[in-house]
């Protein structure tokens, strides 16, 4: 502590009056008592601080706190580093005295600074910040670090502090109680939690507010009397949620600080068996006819019992007429499928047919403005991808306080759980168990995650998921252009980060980029049905809730989602954005994975085709074309592919003579431009794809899809087997083989699109 003899004594000599000099002196700026004084005594004169702004303050860790014999004394964290500083020179110009710099803790200087910003009648000692590091929790960095975000994105200190891991959401509980002089409640250890909850005096409290409520504002009730409802809160400045409840039970509301990790224990122990089977009734219970809860309709059993007795009796009567009918039909439906896809090729290779958001464009969103995002990542027996998952999502180009990320683990899958409560996940990342029951599939999974979310957004991210660090805002971004309330979904491309592992990689990423460069962007720019991918779909999470959201019984449901939105009015668009993700190196594992694919593909068209009328009447006749097409065609082609194959073989080696009254000329001639059509088509729409795409070394393994063509027959018919054997089967698929290139991983986590 210096005082004014101090100073006289060690600066008697003179100095020139544009001086900066560094003297070997420390001090503290920390308000003291004098022996003989009650009061407290602040050795920062108001009127030498006022002589530079706090804003230039702050920027170069320094304060003027005296002045005296034309010099100021000013307090530095370092100051041999800002002894050059051009604003020292200028506040010697203007104030015609010599600058002596002297050295101060960091924390000092947060102190003082936070005390001249103080309004009169506050009291700085109750400030959230200071109280914070009065107790040791945080260092002075750390404050100024989080007050320099808070003016960057308007978010709460504490939630900055705590998504940042530099605190804990009870440290900060503690504090806000400490502040406000509020009873602070430990719910996380509270051995009658689930009693307390339960209390009579409550059930018409839980009854009157919805759980959304609960979840959105961080609420948990604990008690009513006749005057007073007694609940616990992480923030007890929400003022909407305290005047919401203040009008819903007319009643005086008294507040308890809790910690966000309390609350979302507290609302899991209440909402857990209520939300365990909405996540797998929701949708029957709203919408029976659009789920695959029940694998055919009466009408499909009816119509396709009539079909069958047609054609068995068509080849009882007549066998060449009602073969040769049933080629034909089959024929027609190859080359139409054959033209629809050159043609999906030849829109997007003509016009722009996605959104393409820049790095301007990005430059141009307020971070004051954005909202909560909720990220949802079911994961199952996935330990081994598990770091390389939290390492992608901690590099998300987004306020980390408004991320919600839940990492939706299965309750009978103990090896994650563990491993994931051993990782030190950062305080943005929630774990949420789900309970074990059947369906045991991811749709169950994360429509149980969207009950418990808080986000205006919602996100799905697989477990081996690297996405692009600016996918977030460029998915905003896209929502906000779109002042058409229809649009309710944005699509990210998917890609493979070990496309050259082998050659089963490479034909799967080659597959990918017709799919995502060609054939979804086409569908985009045509305002036509998008089956969607299966990760990276950013919803708008009010229309998710409304559609009833993931159907937890069809193992493609973000197919299903997809054109289950577009039916009821809603748009997927398409963004300049990409996941990376494990192409799968090994063809068993690879089986498993395609098998589930199709057979959710065949749920999804059957689903849909229950009502044909409607489905015509919700997507008209191009629409329902797209439909049949991509969602139905795409197993239908593959299941008839290998009696094509056979029936070809056996024509040109044996030539048998039905098969010559079979193939008269004009079904000789469809069949022969649909097989080298057929062929050509699908291989150069995969060439263009990887080359849209600039993947130049994959476009020569393209060449070979017929090859990988044989391996979609083989997983369409065991699709085909299970979806009547198994129809909600989840075939879990390996991941963790890949050989990844490390230099590319860390090149997409850390720079984002290219855009």
């Amino acid at each position: 502590m210096m005082t004014e003899t101090d100073f006289q004594s060690e600066y008697s000599h003179s100095w020139r009056w544009d001086s900066v000099r560094v003297a070997k002196l420390f001090v503290s700026l920390r308000p003291y008592r004098l022996s003989d004084a009650t009061g407290w005594v602040d050795p920062v004169s108001k009127s030498a601080a006022a002589l530079l702004s706090l804003n230039a303050c702050r920027t170069l860790s320094i304060l003027p706190f005296a002045k005296h014999n034309q010099r100021v004394f000013v307090a530095c964290s370092n100051p041999e580093k800002v002894q050059d500083e051009p604003t020292l020179r200028e506040l010697a110009m203007e104030t015609h005295c010599s600058i002596v710099l002297c050295g101060t803790d960091l924390d000092d200087l947060v102190f003082a600074w936070r005390r001249l910003e103080e309004q009169p009648g506050t009291n700085a000692e109750n400030r959230l910040g200071e109280i914070l590091l009065q107790e040791g929790k945080l260092s002075g960095q750390e404050l100024i670090d989080a007050l320099e975000a808070q003016k960057e994105t308007g978010s709460r200190v504490g939630a900055i502090l705590t998504s940042g891991n530099s605190l804990t959401s009870w440290d900060v509980a503690l504090a806000i109680a400490q502040q406000r002089k509020i009873p602070v409640v430990d719910l996380l250890h509270q051995p009658q939690l689930k009693t307390m909850l339960n209390a009579a005096s409550l059930a018409q409290v839980w009854e009157s507010v919805s759980d959304e409520f609960w979840h959105r504002h961080l609420v948990v009730p604990l008690g009513r009397d006749a005057t007073t409802l007694t609940v616990a809160m992480v923030d007890p400045d929400d003022s909407e949620a305290l005047t919401a409840l203040t009008q819903q039970f007319q009643c005086k509301v008294r507040i308890c600080a809790a910690g966000y990790r309390d609350v979302m224990s507290a609302l899991a122990v209440k909402y857990s068996k209520e939300h365990e089977e909405s996540s797998r009734l929701a949708l029957v219970a709203r919408r029976p006819d659009e789920s695959a809860s029940v694998r055919f309709s009466r009408g499909q059993i009816v119509t396709a019992t009539v079909l069958l007795v047609l054609f068995a009796g068509g080849v009882a009567i007549r066998p060449l007429w009602t073969i040769a009918f049933v080629v034909i039909v089959l024929q027609l439906i190859y080359a139409a499928n054959n033209v629809f896809r050159l043609w999906l090729m030849q829109r997007s290779a003509k016009q722009t047919t996605e959104y393409t958001v820049t790095k301007v464009d990005l430059a141009k969103i307020p971070p004051v403005s954005l909202p909560a995002y909720t990220v949802l990542v079911p994961v199952y027996k996935e330990a081994e991808v598990l770091p390389d998952l939290v390492e992608a999502i901690k590099n998300l180009q987004y306020p980390k306080d408004r991320l919600d990320v839940k990492l939706l683990l299965e309750e009978d899958d103990e090896e994650t759980i563990q491993i994931a409560k051993a990782s030190k996940l950062p305080n943005f990342i929630e774990m949420v168990i789900v309970p074990s029951s059947e369906p045991k599939t991811k749709p169950k999974a994360c429509n149980y995650g969207l009950m418990r979310a808080r986000g205006e957004y919602v996100v799905i991210f697989d477990a081996e998921d690297i996405p692009e660090p600016d996918q977030l805002l460029k998915a905003i971004s896209v929502f906000r252009q779109n002042k058409d309330q229809t649009l309710a979904c944005v699509q990210a491309k998917l890609s493979y980060y070990n496309a050259e592992q082998n050659i089963l990689t490479r034909w799967f990423t080659a597959e990918y980029a017709n799919w995502f460069e060609l054939s979804l962007p086409a569908l985009f720019s045509h305002d036509l049905p998008i089956p969607l991918g299966g990760t990276s779909n950013h919803f708008r999470a009010d229309v998710l809730k409304e559609m009833g959201a993931w159907d937890p019984y069809n193992v493609a449901e973000d197919a299903d989602l997809g054109i289950r939105m577009h039916k009821h009015g809603y748009r997927t668009a398409i963004v300049n954005s990409t996941t990376f993700e494990e192409a799968n190196a090994d063809f068993l594992n690879w089986i498993r994975q395609r098998s589930r694919w199709v057979k959710g593909y065949m749920q999804t068209w059957l689903v849909h085709m229950r009502r044909p009328v409607e489905l015509h009447r919700a997507l008209g006749v191009k629409g329902t074309a797209a439909f049949h097409m991509i969602v139905g065609g795409t197993p239908f082609t593959f299941l008839l592919n290998p009696l094509m194959w056979f029936m070809t073989v056996l024509w040109f080696i044996f030539k048998p003579h039905f098969m010559h009254q079979l193939y008269d000329n004009p079904i000789y001639y469809l069949s022969v431009i649909n097989f080298m059509f057929g062929n050509f088509a699908f291989t150069y729409v995969n060439v263009v794809g990887t080359m849209q795409r600039q993947s130049w070394p994959l476009a020569k393994y393209a060449l070979l899809s017929p090859i990988y063509w044989i391996f979609m027959s083989i997983a369409s018919w065991k699709a085909l087997y299970q979806l009547f054997v198994k129809p909600s089967y989840w075939e879990k698929t390996i991941h963790g083989l890949a050989k990844k290139d490390d230099k590319s991983i860390t090149q997409i986590l850390t720079v984002g699109s290219n855009s």
